[in-house]
């Protein structure tokens, strides 16, 4: 039987030579690490269990992306916006004059923020 494993990107062969995602470096890594901490060539089944409770143990991709302080700001700036986009024209409705001040008053409010902002940096 021929070894297909090169026609597939993801196989045990293509992970072993390092290809495709980062699985093989982050193992790489943790091994250094481990082998490091004890200064011995270690024990390379306690390592692999080590490494698969450690797996196990961290929080996914997608819920460490969605932890990130930016998607923190882009989530708190959409749902302004989408507040706003409701109640100003209520708002605006019911008393134009008001709405307008304070719109021109809010879009002075932000110019100068910017402007100090840069000013410190």
């Amino acid at each position: 039987m021929d070894d297909l494993a090169w026609m597939v990107r993801d196989s045990t062969s293509a992970w072993l030579r390092g290809y495709g995602d980062l699985r093989f470096d982050q193992y790489e890594s943790f091994y250094r690490k481990a082998r490091k901490a004890d200064g011995s060539p270690g024990d390379l089944e306690q390592i692999n269990e080590e490494y698969a409770q450690w797996i196990e143990e961290r929080p996914s991709r997608m819920l460490s992306l969605l932890n990130r302080p930016v998607c923190a700001h882009a989530l708190i700036a959409f749902t302004v916006v989408w507040i706003a986009g409701q109640a100003v024209p209520h708002l605006a409705g019911i008393a134009p004059k008001s709405t307008g001040g304070l719109l021109v008053a809010a879009f002075i409010a932000l110019r100068v923020f910017h402007r100090k902002r840069r000013k410190r940096a």
